[in-house]
C-alpha cells in the first residue's frame, strides 16, 4: 500500500510519504510527509504554550490542563459516577 500525504494532496502536490506491506496492495492510506508533520508539530506548540527549543510552558499550555483534566477524571472516579 502506498502512503500519500494529506496535507500535499489538499495542496494538488501527490507526495509518497512510503509504502507499507502488503506490497502488492495498489490501494492507497493517508498519512503526513515531514515537512507538513514539522508545520503542524510548530503549530501545536505554538497554540499550546510550549517552545520549540526548549519544550518548557511559559504560561498555561497544554500540560496544566492535561493535570486538571486527570485531576477532575480522579474525582469522578472517586464518586464512581
Amino acid at each position: 500500500m502506498k502512503i500519500s500525504c494529506s496535507w500535499c494532496r489538499k495542496e494538488g502536490e501527490t507526495e509518497i510519504v512510503r509504502e507499507k506491506a502488503p506490497l502488492d496492495d495498489d490501494r492507497e492510506t493517508h498519512g503526513i510527509c515531514v515537512t507538513h508533520r514539522r508545520e503542524v508539530q510548530a503549530r501545536w506548540h505554538k497554540s499550546s504554550g510550549v517552545t520549540a527549543r526548549s519544550g518548557a510552558p511559559h504560561g498555561p499550555g497544554i500540560l496544566s490542563v492535561l493535570f486538571r483534566w486527570i485531576g477532575s477524571l480522579k474525582v469522578i472516579q472517586k464518586l464512581d459516577l
